[in-house]
Parts: C-alpha cells; structure tokens; sequence
C-alpha cells in the first residue's frame, strides 16, 4: 500500500480530528483509528462542483428519519459504512452491534425499520403511478384492468412490506401470559408482548 507523506501541521490537525470523533462516537473504551478518520473526511466530502441538490455520501438525514436512529447513531453509521437507508436494510443486524451503544435488539429494529421505509417509499412510489395511469385512462376514455409492467413492488420489497404476513405460520396469538408466540428454528416457541417483537424474532432467526 502507498505511503502518504503529510505535513507536521496537517498531522496535528489529522489528529484532533481524529479524537474529536473518537469522543463523539466511540467512547473511552474503544480507539479510532487514523484510517478512520481518513475514511470519515473521504465519506462526508462533497466535491465543489457537484450538482444542485445532489445527496452526499453520506445521508444523515435519512437515516435519523428511522425510528430508534438519533444524530450520533446517524454519524457512527456512516462512519461504518452504511451511509444511507439501503445499505442499513441490506445488512446484518450483528454488523451494527459492532458500533457503540447499538444493542442486538436495537440493531434488529434499525434493519426493520429501514427495510421498512424501504417498502413504504416504493408503495408511494407503485401508488402513485397507478393514479397517474388510471387518470390518463380515464381522460382517454381506454381505462383497462390488465396489470401493467413494473406495477408490482420486488419480491424482498414485498415481504418487507408485509413482514408478518409473509411470515404468519412462524406467528400467532397466544392463550398464555404473553399475547403472541414465535416458532424458533430450533423447534421451541418463544412468548413475546407486541408485534414489534416478532418483527425482530422474525429478522433475527428468518430473514
């Protein structure tokens, strides 16, 4: 790997940086690391020229639009790689427990929520196309039921969508202390209080 030589001023400045950030999102129990801090500076830069309205690498604000997600879990996300909503929903949830102060619980309803916001925005997105086709239709006096190409939401976006349809063999209501129960992989059934709890069962053990 190529060196890069820097100034003993740029170092100085490098390294406050690079505690700064530390401070902020690691804690004193963990380093950050001079490529980090490189890594970080290369993630959040948006080069001058670049396009009116155009998003930075890193998309701060949607990602503190999931619930659970605030500012500085927004910044320690994009630091780790997952800069916007997309690549949060396509991970793992045990990546995220990597970053300070994400628990395995949150982790599984951070991923829930952005595949979630995921399916919501193409089920505008199908809606509204289907409200612009059937207004034309109407104006042409031709409206017709044949389903068009490009209509219906992908696969992964629709069992997102209805995660507890998808999955409603895995689930039901209970008669004992809890109000639901959740088959597991290994054959026993876990009791949870909410739906949100199967959501996560269903994200750590299905999906």
């Amino acid at each position: 790997m190529p060196d890069l030589s820097v100034s003993e001023s740029q170092l100085e400045a490098l390294e406050s940086i690079r505690a700064e950030l530390e401070s902020a999102y690691v804690g004193e129990y963990g380093t950050m690391r001079m490529t980090d801090t490189v890594q970080y500076l290369l993630d959040t830069y948006t080069p001058p020229d670049a396009a009116e309205g155009q998003r930075s690498p890193a998309d701060i604000e949607g990602l503190t639009a999931l619930d659970g997600v605030g500012e500085a879990t927004a910044e320690a996300l994009a630091i780790a790689g997952f800069r916007t909503v997309e690549d949060v929903a396509s991970s793992n949830p045990r990546s995220l427990t990597e970053l300070k102060g994400i628990g395995e619980e949150q982790a599984v309803d951070i991923v829930a929520a952005a595949t979630e916001a995921i399916a919501t925005t193409e089920t505008e997105r199908v809606a509204e196309k289907e409200m612009k086709n059937e207004t034309a239709d109407e104006a042409s006096g031709s409206k017709t039921t044949e389903p068009r190409d490009g209509d219906s939401p992908e696969s992964t976006l629709q069992q997102a969508m209805n995660l507890l349809d998808a999955h409603d063999d895995r689930w039901r209501e209970a008669d004992g202390d809890e109000p639901y129960e959740v088959d597991l992989p290994d054959g026993s059934t876990e009791a949870v209080r909410t739906k949100d709890d199967i959501k996560r069962l269903i994200f750590k053990h299905w999906r």
